[in-house]
């Protein structure tokens, strides 16, 4: 059944808005799940103690990057003109060496993980209670590695609902659901890891089984892709998904390396309030990504640069108000965490504005992935990386998760201008929904 208010879109944005209000409920619910869990998470463990649990998973989230290989980019790109095709060979062919290839990959860094957690907690961080808990972390990165690889070939079949639950949802509701169950013990930051990899495990689960039921057609196909070209194309990506996770968690390791863990988790409680700005970019992403590959692939240049602009405009009027709310209640906002949370009020605004910046440039990173233009993209976030970089060297020592704050906030901006202008220069698409006489 149509919505009526969906008729003043044409066909390729009612796709998107109808796609994208499901998979922002889900979002929504997402959010809300993560929030209640790293609310419990701070009111069970303080400050300190997770301070101490981001720092693991940041390690894990390094590991889990470099065992997908940038696999899950290529999967998402190929399978979805493939499903578009109707070329199920092709499909069963990438999805079987995709998933060969990251299983190998993610097996090995875990291993790694596992064997090295004593020299990254003392030697690194100059914190012995982390070894027990990356090694606990250890076996949840083949997991979280390869539910990322079936949620991208849902969105290119189309299932972005189940995308959106197998990557944003799934976890954060297993871990509350878990916490809350064990409300009447006394939890520690390893027995809460623990909830972590189970929560990975039981998602990756449902991944597979919602992969078979979606994709029937690959059933008993062996397929056909070349192994060459979808390595090709993966390795720039890798420095993509490399870069991209450098910028997201170059702040935390550094404030590991030079401050208390109760900064950390300060830090850390501020950031991820702050993702929520723009998590309807992940959520618009979802059903986007595939869309600009299809039309690109088929060379509706016009059409493509019209829907960009208008989920844009979609996702700034979406985005406004919640950055509203963290600028004038940033306090309000951090104290339902305990009253020691209230001290990362500016490093809240401050990573609320970056990403902000984020959300009003459009889906500009997936446009140059989407269109080829892989190679443009990783050089764009290697530099956005080292400035990065070079800013919490200066910064954190200075003004601490203030320091931290300003410097993601300042790259990731960056960032995302260079790339709309990398767009607009490859591709003659603008992103930004104003004329462009006027800009």
């Amino acid at each position: 059944m149509r919505i009526p208010l969906l008729n003043i879109f044409d066909e390729d944005m009612r796709d998107v808005v109808s796609g994208a209000a499901f998979a922002f409920a889900l979002r929504i619910m997402g959010a809300g799940f993560g929030f209640g869990f790293n609310l419990l998470l701070a009111r069970i463990l303080g400050a300190g103690g997770v301070g101490i649990y981001y720092l693991s998973l940041t390690v894990t989230t390094i590991a889990t990057v470099i065992g997908r290989l940038g696999l899950d980019n290529s999967l998402l790109r190929y399978a979805s003109v493939g499903a578009a095709n109707h070329n199920w060979d092709q499909v069963a062919g990438i999805y079987r060496q995709a998933l060969y290839l990251a299983l190998a990959a993610s097996g090995f860094t875990s291993v790694l993980m596992f064997m090295f957690a004593p020299w990254i907690a003392c030697d690194i961080f100059k914190k012995p209670a982390l070894i027990t808990l990356l090694r606990i972390m250890a076996f949840s990165v083949v997991p979280f590695s390869l539910l990322n690889l079936y949620a991208e070939l849902l969105k290119a079949f189309k299932k972005t609902g189940q995308a959106s639950f197998i990557q944003g949802t799934g976890i954060p509701l297993a871990c509350l659901l878990m916490l809350i169950c064990l409300a009447w013990t006394t939890l520690s930051v390893d027995e809460i890891a623990l909830i972590y990899v189970i929560a990975s495990i039981s998602v990756l689960s449902s991944g597979i089984w919602l992969w078979r039921k979606a994709a029937p057609q690959i059933s008993g196909l062996r397929g056909k892709f070349c192994l060459r070209r979808l390595i090709a194309t993966s390795l720039p990506l890798f420095w993509v998904s490399s870069m991209s996770m450098l910028m997201s968690w170059t702040d935390t390791i550094m404030l590991g390396v030079w401050m208390e863990s109760d900064s950390v988790g300060l830090y850390n409680a501020a950031a991820r309030i702050a993702m929520l700005t723009s998590f309807i970019l992940v959520a618009v992403n979802t059903i986007a990504a595939p869309k600009f590959a299809s039309m690109y692939a088929q060379g509706d240049y016009r059409a493509l640069e019209k829907f960009a602009r208008q989920i844009t405009l979609i996702m700034i009027l979406f985005a406004t108000p919640v950055l509203t709310i963290f600028l004038v209640w940033p306090k309000l906002i951090l104290k339902l965490f305990g009253p020691e949370f209230i001290f990362a009020d500016k490093a809240l605004t401050v990573l609320a504005l970056g990403q902000f910046v984020n959300v009003a440039t459009g889906s500009v990173g997936y446009l140059l992935m989407m269109s080829g233009h892989e190679k443009l993209m990783r050089n764009n976030i290697i530099f956005a990386a080292v400035l990065n970089v070079a800013f919490n060297i200066i910064l954190i020592p200075r003004f601490g998760i203030v320091g931290a704050a300003s410097s993601t906030a300042a790259a990731l901006s960056v960032m995302n201008i260079v790339s709309m202008g990398l767009v607009y220069w490859k591709t003659g698409l603008l992103t930004f929904p104003y004329p462009k006489s006027v800009l």
